[in-house]
């Protein structure tokens, strides 16, 4: 019987391939399932199902051949309805409990009496770092791209500390040529892209999988509240994830709502007309004392469930 994990051949964030990456180390010689084609598997297969389910759910539930482990499992808003059909729920139930990645799938499933608990993300699995850090300052997609290219830059330049404004390295887990990349390619990304984060000073993030990572590493991190809180559903996955956040920072930033007068300015740049609004980000933020002490009881649970699944017979 093959081992296998989930990933997304057209995704365009990097993110995703951290999740897979995080399972691929827990699964013994993993072969990779497109997430979006899992009825098309032929042969038997114990898959691991962690992450985010998924883009077209039209190919949901997994074909027979599959014997699923859900763990560090997410519904997206995208994909709700459909996989809480009736056929849906029937599939969670016969293969339940559920390990959720966050409390609003735990609640959407329970609601559904699916036997269902919280488990945090596998990413939080991954191996910590304990040599010797650098001085490197990392900015990893703060304010996420649903705002212009312009306002975004012009709003974090204001919102660094003169003193560190030139000590700044940025990075972004998204690519539109991510999806043309093998998966061996893909893997040895987010491998060199881990080495940044663990020997990193410090790592400001607006995202998820790249503060959860830090965390399992025990880099210093701060998530900035900037992005996804302009649109209330896609909050959905905080639940459970922002609680383990060391440093979660919402700075204010002016016309950032999704109303079409909000869009009008940003896009027309009068939004500069209020830039001294900003909060900077305190400069203690950029030396911290300490490394992040990662949630070891999580991750540990994580390992073993994982381990115990495919133990199994």
């Amino acid at each position: 019987m093959h081992h296998g994990i989930v990933y997304y051949p057209n995704s365009r964030n990097r993110g995703d391939d951290i999740q897979t990456y995080a399972a691929s180390l827990l699964v013994h010689q993993p072969i990779f399932c497109d997430r979006e084609q899992l009825d098309k598997i032929q042969s038997p297969t114990k898959l691991l199902c962690s992450g985010w389910f998924m883009e077209n759910a039209v190919s949901w539930p997994p074909s027979p051949k599959v014997k699923p482990h859900f763990l560090s499992f997410h519904i997206s808003s995208t994909s709700e309805r459909q996989m809480t059909s009736a056929k849906s729920i029937a599939y969670f139930r016969k293969h339940q409990p559920v390990g959720c990645r966050d409390l609003h799938t735990l609640e959407l499933l329970q609601k559904h009496d699916v036997d269902a608990y919280y488990s945090g993300c596998l990413t939080l699995t991954l191996p910590p770092f304990k040599g010797k850090r650098g001085d490197d300052i990392l900015f990893v997609d703060v304010m996420r791209t649903n705002y212009t290219s312009s306002y975004r830059k012009t709003i974090i330049k204001k919102m660094i500390p003169d003193a560190f404004q030139d000590n700044i390295h940025y990075l972004s887990h998204f690519s539109d040529d991510l999806k043309e990349q093998s998966i061996e390619k893909r893997m040895e990304e987010v491998q060199l892209l881990i080495e940044r984060y663990k020997k990193a000073k410090v790592v400001f993030t607006s995202l998820i999988h790249c503060a959860l990572p830090c965390i399992a590493l025990g880099t210093p991190v701060v998530f900035i509240d900037v992005g996804f809180n302009n649109n209330q559903a896609k909050r959905d996955r905080f639940g459970g994830i922002l609680e383990l956040l060391p440093e979660v920072y919402t700075p204010k930033i002016p016309f950032s709502k999704r109303t079409i007068a909000h869009k009008l300015v940003r896009i027309s740049g009068l939004y500069k007309c209020a830039l001294n609004k900003i909060n900077v980000l305190p400069e203690s933020l950029f030396e911290p004392k300490n490394q992040t002490v990662a949630p070891n009881e999580i991750a540990d649970k994580l390992r073993q469930s994982v381990a115990k699944f495919y133990a199994k017979p």
